[in-house]
């Protein structure tokens, strides 16, 4: 060996060699000793990394270390494809890599900035690196030992992972945006595979492309690379132009010889379609409050109780159009994936009804997975209308048929394609309930507490006739009082109704007027609350005991003006959202994204409520937004947490 080699580079070719053999030998040939033994070997080179480092301060040397050391992991999907864990595998290979994955990022983060790499290659191979080994061997809720992504609960020398990696990413990055790659969301269509793949290379090649399957297992590489033949030469977009895939990132279902596996295929600006495999083709565990119903009806009913639903129904026949009923696994899904929507959102679900339906229009069949709207509209208004009441999340075929040929979600945690759909809708669910939830509250505000304002204003009118001038005087007030408070309201109702119609698609040019009229019209209303609530003391005061119900009717007919804004609040969420997005360089993760505002937010949502640290990596500011609960952007401050 060249003598001039540094310590450093003597311990970079050490682990070239190794991560070579590892990546280049079947991991279902790998017994348990051995398995423990590559561990402990990349625990050395770590170790051994660290001080060669610190004997030559060779720092980009160093810097394509740490970019090359995750890549010898033995412990990723690609590592443990076929292999059967057992108990004893949380110990020997969970515990003792999540020690050293803590050892790797904490070395990141206190030595990244005094190597002031500039090579973003290196940079973005690293965070590569450390998506693909953010995962641990762990029982799950089912006590299946499986291979599963790292999550908030899992602590490295007491503190969370998640934090940790997040302040690794947010150092790489210099606290700014991420790689943000497109997402494609198409579905290929279903092809056995052959019996003989065939030069598959040479079409890639002609088609200008090439692979890296380094992190791909032995024994699936000719299927992964006949897929990417695939969607290189023979998919077209669903406009019939041909797909480009520079600078994109395709999660996908591949079919291998004895079953499928989850992968996602990047491809970068040079053409070169990498394939990291996320993991295989298995059911998420079911929560554990859903009680692994026996029947179709418990699944129903658990869901409707979780997530206090208006109800969980079929789409009846009618015409030529037929049935559509649950299946037990479709619920289980939808359990599944409902268990990631943040605790915030939840009363935006309540009242909300989910379908099982299909589209009338056989384009939009082969195109969409679900369809979300308030009142009654859209496919209620063809055929029988549902007996569940609106508003209505309709859920189609493709959500869980056809995109099962997808994958949604990261290594460790990659579920069907269809997952991403079913939360793509709850997206317009937080955009577009709360409207009709408003408008319910109002309606309810006319019927009862109104009825007890008539009573009461009846029955002091008739004391008044033996009353004092006090008494007289506090009555004129208070009536005076809500009198400017319900014109107030009056006025309010309308603009609240604009403001919505204005904000619930596309957020328009002249958005800072439409907010500024809407702003207007609520102080207007609000200021008139407190002159009448205290009108409403001062008579009670005055009145028999026994007979003071003044504040206790005024309180309630009092909510009218938050129920008002409510009709107006998911537009200006919308709002809110596109203005944030604006300001922290954050544009949709897919086409679909860029149709709309609304659009731009479901597939936000679906994003992050599916695979979360990727939405941290490209836009962190914009996944801490969503986070903390859509607050008001002008004196947000995120932080990493």
């Amino acid at each position: 060996m060249d003598a001039a080699v540094t310590p450093t580079r003597k311990v970079l070719i050490k682990l070239d060699e190794i991560r070579t053999s590892f990546n280049e030998t079947d991991g279902r040939l790998i017994d348990r000793p051995t398995r423990t033994i590559r561990l402990t070997d990349v625990i050395k080179l770590l170790a051994a990394g660290r001080a060669a480092y610190e004997q030559d301060k060779d720092a980009v040397g160093f810097a394509v270390f740490l970019a090359k050391w995750p890549e010898a992991c033995p412990v990723t999907s690609a590592q443990l494809a076929g292999v059967a864990l057992a108990a004893e595998d949380g110990a020997a290979l969970g515990d003792v890599w999540e020690g050293v994955f803590g050892a790797y990022l904490r070395l990141l983060e206190q030595k990244w900035a005094e190597l002031k790499a500039t090579d973003l290659r290196v940079r973005d191979r690293i965070l590569a690196g450390l998506r693909r080994c953010a995962v641990t061997v762990r029982p799950g809720t089912d006590g299946v030992v499986r291979l599963r992504a790292l999550t908030r609960q899992d602590l490295q020398q007491n503190e969370s992972f998640l934090l940790l990696l997040r302040r690794v990413v947010n150092l790489l990055l210099g606290d700014g945006n991420g790689p943000a790659p497109t997402m494609l969301r198409l579905v290929p269509p279903a092809e056995p595979l052959p019996r003989d793949f065939g030069d598959t290379g040479a079409a890639i090649r002609d088609a200008k492309y090439t692979t890296n399957l380094t992190f791909v297992p032995v024994h699936e590489r000719d299927a992964v690379q006949y897929m990417i033949m695939r969607v290189t030469t023979r998919l077209t977009r669903p406009d019939g132009q041909p797909l480009e895939l520079p600078g994109t990132v395709w999660p996908l279902t591949i079919p291998l010889p004895n079953g499928s596996a989850r992968y996602e295929l990047i491809t970068d600006d040079n053409r070169v379609v990498r394939a990291e495999r996320l993991g295989d083709v298995v059911d998420r565990p079911l929560p554990a409050w859903y009680p692994r119903p026996v029947s179709i009806k418990e699944g129903k009913d658990a869901l409707q109780r979780r997530f206090a639903l208006g109800g969980v129904g079929d789409r009846l026949p009618a015409d030529n159009r037929p049935a559509k009923a649950w299946s037990l696994a479709e619920l289980g899904q939808v359990a599944s994936a409902f268990e990631r929507i943040p605790a915030g959102d939840l009363e935006a679900l309540k009242g909300t009804s989910l379908i099982r339906d299909m589209p009338v229009d056989p384009i939009a069949a082969g195109r969409h997975g679900g369809e979300a709207h308030v009142s009654t509209g859209g496919l209620d208004l063809i055929g029988p209308k549902p007996v569940e009441p609106t508003p209505h999340v309709h859920y189609f075929d493709l959500a869980f048929d056809d995109m099962t040929r997808a994958a949604s979600g990261p290594p460790g945690d990659c579920g069907p394609g269809g997952d991403w759909t079913l939360l793509h809708e709850i997206g317009h669910v937080v955009t577009m309930c709360p409207h009709e939830q408003a408008s319910l509250s109002l309606a309810r505000l006319r019927d009862k507490p109104r009825q007890a304002y008539d009573l009461l204003d009846q029955r002091l009118r008739a004391s008044l006739a033996n009353a004092d001038n006090r008494l007289i005087q506090a009555f004129n007030t208070w009536t005076t009082a809500y009198g400017a408070y319900t014109d107030a309201n009056d006025d309010f109702v309308p603009v609240a109704n604009e403001t919505w119609a204005a904000l619930r698609e596309t957020v328009p040019p002249n958005v800072r007027d439409v907010i500024a009229t809407f702003a207007k019209a609520q102080a207007a209303a609000v200021a008139q609350a407190d002159p009448t609530l205290a009108a409403a003391r001062t008579l009670d005061a005055l009145l028999p005991e026994g007979q003071r119900d003044v504040v206790k009717v005024t309180t309630v007919l009092l909510l009218r003006h938050t129920y008002i804004a409510g009709l107006a609040a998911p537009g200006l969420l919308l709002a809110r959202f596109a203005a944030y997005a604006a300001q922290v360089g954050y544009q949709s993760c897919t086409p679909y994204g860029r149709t709309s505002t609304k659009e731009f937010f479901a597939e936000t949502y679906a994003l992050f409520t599916s695979d979360r640290e990727r939405l941290w990596a490209a836009n962190w500011r914009m996944c801490a937004w969503l986070e903390d609960g859509y607050p008001p952007v002008e004196e947000y401050l995120p932080r990493v947490r």
